[in-house]
Order: structure tokens, then C-alpha cells, then sequence
């Protein structure tokens, strides 16, 4: 009497899947599957018949498919030909995956391009023996989990990249605080991926993003954004846009050698005068200095509107304003002399008038004297009255 095989497999726990290295299987043999194994038969790459854990002696009673493929003989030990694959279905959940290479994403908050590295780890198990040795093994004689997590590995990655990406941009978070939201996005990117491992016969379990890398070179630009972000914040939005406007102002008169002052400060002629006329004041106000009177090599700044006026003209060709700092006429020879002047430098006459009643000086244009009241444009005698 011949000896009956015994068919069996104690599998590594790496191992998802080994075949039974005899093709040849004789009826009446012991089929043995260990707990959270199962068997899969094969006949010429059709998948038959699937057994749980348990012990079975082959006959055709248990091997209805196979029976109806090859009619197998009622009783005796003839032999015939099948693959016998055993399925470890014990759920493995240690499986580790990262970013091979910087996953390039715009940070919603700074608006600055960040190059970041993902980890993490997950779980699976087989769900439908059958199917997954159909559309992975194949042929294969042994299959391990990290055969099916380099499988996997484009699918894990191009999901990661577009949901961390999408997570971020419809929440309005910085990249630089995906720290607080990772269990919210490992959700997302488990959900997404499950439905793919579903198709080859996987469960997967438990999806975990543990870390988003950001190198110390790109966190300096959120750094500095968030820096600027706080001063926007402290000194409100206008002044801020004043204050660096005049940043750019201060640092290109520094450089007079550049193509135009204006131009080598990153801003255009017309552009920079406008804002400097218009914020001009509330700069001054921020930064306690002003650059307008101040002459250059180009000419004088417009008092009013900053526009550069050349040496020699009197009005403004831009506003026109009349050029340097307010005149007023002489009262002795009409000629216009800063209104600062004393005395005409032309005929010598004094140029701030005296109060006819106290003999105080007060400034051109005063209706009433600052000293004592009186009205100044009256005659010296209704004074005296």
C-alpha cells in the first residue's frame, strides 16, 4: 500500500503566500491548514476549490470542482495533477512606507513652494485568497509583504502627495502645522486607498501618516512669512505697504550706479511716485523721517507728489507744484524768497511782519496775531483805537 502525502505548510510570518512544491496529488492524502491559513487548489491557472483551516482527506467528495475538471476516480490512490497554494490570511500591521523623493507642494497660508518628505506605516491582510493569487502571485512560488508593498508603492505615494495637498488647501492650514492633522489625513488617504488594495484581494488596515518632514532650508520661508504676516498684523495692512515702499525708496538711492533708482528698487517710475505721494504721510508717521526736499544727483523730490523734479524748474512737471520748499513774496520787491527767510535777500527789507499793536513777529498769511489777538490786516491806528 502506497504512502499517502501529507499536505502541509508552516509559513513565515513575512510569507503571504506559498505554493506546495508537489504538483502530483494522490486521492485519499491529508490536506492539514493551520489557523488563519487557507488552501487554494489549481488546475492548469484556474483557480478550484478553497479550504479553511481545518484537516481533510482529499477525495472527490471535497474536490467538486476539480472532480468535474479532470473526473477523478471514485476510491483508490491515483494520482493527478494540481497546484496547491497555502494563503496566510494573519493581519501584519508594521508595514512601513516613505516618500523616495520631496513631494514639491505651495504652502495655502505663505504662498511659498515647500519640498516635504512623508512617512508612515500601515496594516493588511488578505481578505479573498482567491483573488489575490489570481491577480498578484500568478505563477509565483512564494509571495512576501514587501513584494506587495513595492506593489503598492506608487499607488501610497501618488495618493499621500494629492490628499495632503488637498487637505491643506481646502482647511487653509500651513504645511508647517500638518503635525496637528495627521490622524484627520491619515483617514482621508486610507479611504482612498482602501478601495484599490479591495481590488486585488487586500484589506488594508490602519493607514498612518507619522510624520511630515519639512528641511530646515524650506522652514526658514515660512519663518520669514510669518514674520511679515506679524507685522502686517501689529502696524495694520496700508502701513505696512508704506513702510516697504520706502524700504525699496531708502535702498535704491543707496545704489545710484543701477539702471534708474526707481527701477533697480523693483518698482516702476510712475508706480513708486504714486505711492509715495499717496502714503507718504503715513510712513512719515510709522517711520519718523521723510526723504522728500532731500536733493540727489536726479534733482529734488516733488513736495507733493515725490516725482524727481530736475535743477533749475520751478514747478512740478507731474502735480504742478511749485519746486523746493514754500516761498512768499517780499514786501519790499515782490521777489519770492522761502517763507523760513527773515530778511529779503534781495533788498535786505525784514520778511515776517511785526504785529502793529504788540510788535511781535507772526507767520506770513496770519489773520490775527498770535500774541495779542488783533486783528493784522487792519491799519496800525485802529490798533491804537
Amino acid at each position: 500500500m502506497a504512502v499517502l502525502d501529507r499536505i502541509k505548510r508552516e509559513m513565515r510570518p513575512e510569507l503571504l503566500v506559498e505554493k506546495y512544491e508537489k504538483e502530483n496529488i494522490v486521492i485519499g492524502s491529508q490536506l492539514i491548514v493551520d489557523e488563519s491559513q487557507e488552501a487554494l487548489f489549481y488546475k492548469e491557472g484556474q483557480s478550484l476549490d478553497v479550504f479553511a483551516p481545518g484537516r481533510y482527506t482529499l477525495s472527490s467528495k471535497n474536490l467538486p470542482l476539480l472532480q468535474k475538471l479532470v473526473n477523478l476516480p471514485f476510491g483508490g490512490e491515483t494520482p493527478f495533477t494540481a497546484e496547491v497554494y497555502f494563503v496566510n490570511r494573519t493581519a501584519r500591521l508594521d508595514y512601513k512606507w516613505g516618500t523616495p523623493e520631496p513631494i514639491p507642494i505651495e504652502d495655502p497660508v505663505y504662498r511659498v513652494m515647500l519640498s516635504i518628505g512623508c512617512h508612515g506605516q500601515f496594516g493588511l491582510r488578505i481578505d479573498d485568497s482567491r483573488r489575490f493569487v489570481k491577480k498578484i502571485v500568478g505563477t509565483m512560488p512564494v509571495w512576501s509583504g514587501d513584494q506587495v508593498l513595492d506593489y503598492f508603492k506608487g499607488l501610497i505615494i501618488n495618493q499621500v502627495k494629492n490628499s495632503i495637498a488637498e487637505f491643506v488647501v481646502k482647511r487653509s492650514i500651513s504645511v508647517s502645522k500638518m503635525s496637528a492633522y495627521l490622524e484627520e489625513a491619515s483617514k482621508l488617504i486610507e479611504e482612498r486607498c482602501k478601495e484599490e488594495f479591495a481590488n486585488y484581494g487586500i484589506e488594508l488596515l490602519r493607514f498612518f501618516v507619522t510624520s511630515v518632514a519639512i528641511p530646515s532650508s524650506e522652514l526658514k520661508k515660512i519663518q520669514e512669512g510669518a514674520f511679515e504676516r506679524l507685522k502686517i498684523e501689529q502696524i495694520g495692512d496700508d502701513r505696512y505697504r508704506a513702510k516697504r515702499t520706502f524700504d525699496a525708496l531708502d535702498k535704491a538711492a543707496e545704489n545710484p550706479g543701477a539702471a534708474g533708482t526707481l527701477m533697480s528698487a523693483g518698482i516702476g517710475l510712475g508706480v513708486g511716485a504714486k505711492m509715495a505721494g499717496g502714503l507718504s504721510g503715513l510712513a512719515d508717521e510709522n517711520l519718523g523721517t521723510s526723504k522728500r526736499g532731500q536733493q540727489t544727483s536726479e534733482g529734488t523730490p516733488c513736495s507733493k507728489c515725490g516725482h524727481m523734479i530736475a535743477a533749475g524748474t520751478k514747478f512740478c512737471p507731474e502735480c504742478g507744484t511749485p519746486s523746493g520748499p514754500p516761498s512768499i513774496e517780499c514786501p519790499g520787491c515782490g521777489r519770492q524768497v522761502p517763507a523760513t527767510s527773515k530778511f529779503c535777500p534781495e533788498c535786505g527789507k525784514p520778511i515776517s511782519p511785526k504785529c502793529a499793536a504788540c510788535g511781535q513777529e507772526f507767520p506770513p498769511g496770519s489773520k490775527f496775531c498770535p500774541h495779542c489777538g488783533v486783528d493784522t490786516e487792519k491799519p496800525a491806528q485802529n490798533h491804537a483805537e
